[in-house]
């Protein structure tokens, strides 16, 4: 694998496309107040680097409520006085974007490459994600350094050889990280999800839905969490946040026929926000 790799261009790119905050960020700031916080450093013992993940789609107007559900089982992830992180995701793939095919094609060994930078404490790391013919996601990564040649050689498959893998997607969010030290079980939260291509002037701003994602080494549905989603009626459901942006910011020349249901869902759960809205009121 041979990365071309820009930093500077990259948070550049990054600031232009992070938005102004959504109003319901500030009703949900109040809320968090109520958590327990847990540092970096005891969110970094929680190692679930080989793991089963669950995500669930859901409307960005029922988030307070959903926060309110965690307050008595979860602690809330704090640094430097933080407690809602902005993500800078740089992803990579080939210039036939093998990695988006892969997926696309249904392959069970999968990867996936990207740049990660944690915007208010200033760290960056290149991660690959491999989603194994198991179901299990296992995540290497190593911090961001101006010598590329420290990077480890990662064999991503998928043809990509010698290719030099270049900028494809950026994935920029909002996050909150809880963990259930009884379960040992880590759930993120993100919202105001925005997508931009490299060689794209707009962007795509997703405004009105969240993904919830449970992290934990064994069966998901053992999640008290999962269980009282499923109660409300959401069900877990397979969602990319690099494979919904390619199709998002699409232009008519991938294929993305197979992402269809995916897509159909996310229309369905933002048709749902003003209904739900005005139940909970």
């Amino acid at each position: 694998m041979k990365l071309s790799l820009e930093y500077s261009r990259y948070c550049d790119a990054h600031a232009k496309l992070r938005p102004a905050p959504l109003p319901v960020e500030q009703v949900c700031r109040t809320l968090l107040t109520d958590f327990t916080a847990h540092s970096l450093e005891e969110q970094a013992q929680v190692d679930l680097a080989d793991r089963t993940d669950s995500k669930f789609l859901l409307p960005l107007v029922g988030l307070p409520r959903f926060i309110k559900y965690l307050t008595d089982e979860y602690t809330l992830l704090e640094a430097a006085g933080v407690r809602v992180f902005t993500y800078e995701n740089t992803y990579f793939d080939t210039p036939e974007w093998a990695m988006y095919m892969d997926h696309h094609n249904g392959k069970l060994s999968r990867y996936k490459c990207r740049l990660r930078r944690y915007r208010e404490t200033d760290l960056s790391y290149l991660e690959i994600k491999q989603k194994n013919n198991l179901g299990r996601t296992v995540k290497n990564r190593v911090p961001w350094q101006e010598d590329t040649k420290l990077y480890p050689k990662w064999d991503l498959g998928s043809g990509t050889g010698s290719q030099v893998m270049g900028p494809s997607l950026y994935v920029n969010y909002r996050r909150l990280s809880f963990w259930n030290c009884k379960t040992n079980e880590r759930l993120t939260v993100d919202f105001d999800i925005n997508y931009r291509r490299p060689d794209q002037e707009r962007g795509v701003r997703l405004s009105n839905v969240f993904i919830a994602e449970l992290k934990r080494e064994g069966n998901v549905f053992g999640s008290s969490f999962v269980r009282a989603a499923k109660q409300h009626g959401f069900n877990p459901q397979p969602i990319s946040k690099y494979c919904l942006g390619v199709c998002l910011t699409d232009t008519g020349e991938l294929k993305t026929n197979n992402f269809k249901p995916m897509i159909r869902r996310l229309s369905k759960v933002q048709a749902m926000e003003t209904a739900i809205g005005a139940a909970i009121q």
